[in-house]
């Protein structure tokens, strides 16, 4: 079985393979019998809302089921034929050269000029699209298309190092999809192995087989023995309920993130490991409480991360070392020891002394008769150790004499809280799981929501600067900026990363792979048959 994983959060992911289920039935010879026109059925924890990829955060994960990327991303790190079969990149250009077989869901052919346009348009930050900065680059770029050659031409207006990494996996919509926005809230327009045929909101999802597509990573077909007809995405709150489905055979695959995986692990289930990140984001937008940094590196002073550490994991993760926490990561290093406050817990009492918040007689600290509050939101259904990381963290800040209201939001939480226009929220603990350090940029920089995804309203100039330097070269020159960039976000304490936790991918009754934001790859997906 592989172990080239990639994942993402926010909720995000790495590169990683999952071989067949331990259940996996065979015949007499040892050879895996496929399952014909059969159906994979999966979980999630929560409702997507809407499946337009470009205005969806909860659209991730199900977008490549129906939406192809010029390029495709193997499990091996290795970028491979989608759209595109052809393609020359650069730090200023790069071009792709689309199959001349590529047709849209409704049977019309893919142009060149759509591929283009879809690349524009989230490019654009005025669009406000849930990728821009993700799929995209965070410089102008032009973005013209040749049907006639079939030839889609991308130039930024100054060097960007990560062209291919970012346009060339863009998921790209059709004509109809792009013109009519509507149609994506329940449905799909994409060039993809699936499309979206049914659905049942906060219940399931159902993707139907095209059975005319020959155009996936490297060529691949849905024509491969054990391609399911159907897959189904079920809405699973709760992960002990998930690990409960996949024991009884009623889920064939589900990502498990706290202890049930060790059951799993004793049931034999086949399984994939990777890794995301959880940090403390702090809001510091106009009004809130930690728009000071003298309160920020306080709070930050008042944790001991060897204890959080253990907490936030399930006593399976490490401290983490960056802000990129996929694998493979093109500037790898250590950009977090030496940069974070020491826990000093007089420290960071004396610092909050100063900045006038101070004890009462109830111990708990205000300032001019104003009490200091912090609102500290986590969302359990995103990661089971949320919650007691959370409550950790309330109870170290109690302690110091800070009022703490502890939120525990629903599955769209994110959506709701922490991307809502008002910014009610002072600290949020959300996962992260990006794979290129310049897909932090507009969350570290940029508009707030809702015309931007810079959640915490950060505004740190060294690090733009240091951005603007890196973005003008290549790995592994640029690794130097690119990693005193995200120092400069831990030294003013704009973001406190806390630890890399592992996530579990466990199959059963299938097969199938899990690589950058693909869990799993469509066209890895294989059901098994079944035995008596």
């Amino acid at each position: 079985m592989r172990r080239t994983f990639a994942l993402l959060v926010v909720t995000g992911c790495l590169v990683t393979g999952c071989g067949a289920s331990s259940d996996s039935p065979a015949s007499q010879d040892d050879e895996v019998r496929y399952a014909v026109d059969g159906t994979f059925t999966r979980s999630t924890p929560a409702d997507p809302v809407s499946f337009d990829p470009y205005h969806s955060p909860g659209a991730l994960g199900y977008d490549d089921l129906l939406y192809d990327p010029l390029v495709n991303l193997t499990p091996d790190g290795e970028f491979v034929s989608g759209l595109a079969e052809e393609w020359t990149v650069d730090a200023t250009t790069a071009t792709f050269t689309l199959r001349d077989d590529v047709t849209c869901s409704d049977g019309s052919p893919l142009t060149a000029s759509q591929v283009a346009a879809d690349i524009a348009y989230v490019s654009d930050p005025a669009n406000g699209a849930v990728l821009y900065g993700l799929h995209t680059p965070t410089v102008p770029v032009t973005a013209t298309g040749d049907d006639a050659a079939r030839m889609v031409t991308v130039t930024a207006e100054q060097p960007f190092g990560f062209l291919l990494e970012t346009v060339g996996v863009l998921p790209i919509v059709c004509a109809k999809g792009m013109q009519d926005r509507t149609m994506l809230q329940a449905g799909s327009d994409g060039t993809g192995p699936f499309v979206l045929t049914d659905v049942v909101a906060g219940q399931t999802f159902t993707f139907t087989r095209r059975d005319d597509y020959a155009w996936g990573p490297d060529g691949v077909g849905t024509d491969e023995p054990g391609t399911p007809k159907t897959v189904v995405v079920r809405v699973v709150p709760d992960e002990t309920t998930a690990a409960n489905l996949l024991l009884s055979g009623e889920l064939n695959f589900a990502q498990i993130t706290g202890d049930d995986h060790r059951r799993l692990d004793a049931e034999g289930l086949d399984k994939d490991q990777g890794h995301s990140g959880v940090a403390l984001w702090f809001n510091q937008r106009d009004g809130r409480v930690t728009q000071d940094e003298d309160v920020r590196r306080a709070l930050a002073q008042a944790l001991d991360l060897d204890e959080l550490v253990p907490v936030a994991t399930g006593g399976t993760g490490t401290a983490a070392t960056g802000l990129v926490a996929l694998d493979p990561n093109v500037c790898d290093g250590d950009t977090v020891s030496g940069q974070l406050p020491e826990f000093d817990v007089a420290a960071a009492e004396a610092l909050l002394d100063e900045a006038g918040w101070v004890r009462g007689p109830d111990g708990m600290r205000a300032k001019d008769g104003t009490p200091l509050t912090i609102d500290l939101h986590a969302i359990p259904t995103t990661n089971r150790y949320d919650q007691p990381t959370a409550e950790l963290v309330a109870d170290r800040w109690e302690q110091l004499g800070v009022t703490v209201d502890l939120n525990l939001d629903g599955p769209n939480g994110y959506t709701e809280v922490a991307l809502g226009a008002a910014g009610n929220w002072d600290v949020f603990v959300l996962g992260y799981g990006f794979y290129l350090p310049s897909q932090w940029i507009p969350y570290a920089s940029g508009p707030v929501p809702p015309d931007g995804v810079n959640v915490s309203g950060i505004q740190n100039e060294d690090y733009l600067s240091l951005v603007a330097q890196a973005q003008t070269l290549t790995a592994p020159e640029s690794c130097t900026f690119w990693n005193q960039a995200e120092q400069a976000l831990f030294r003013d304490v704009n973001t406190l990363p806390i630890a890399f936790r592992p996530s579990f991918y466990y199959l059963r009754g299938a097969e199938a792979e899990v690589s950058g934001f693909s869990f799993p790859i469509p066209t890895s997906i294989r059901v098994l048959e079944e035995t008596s």
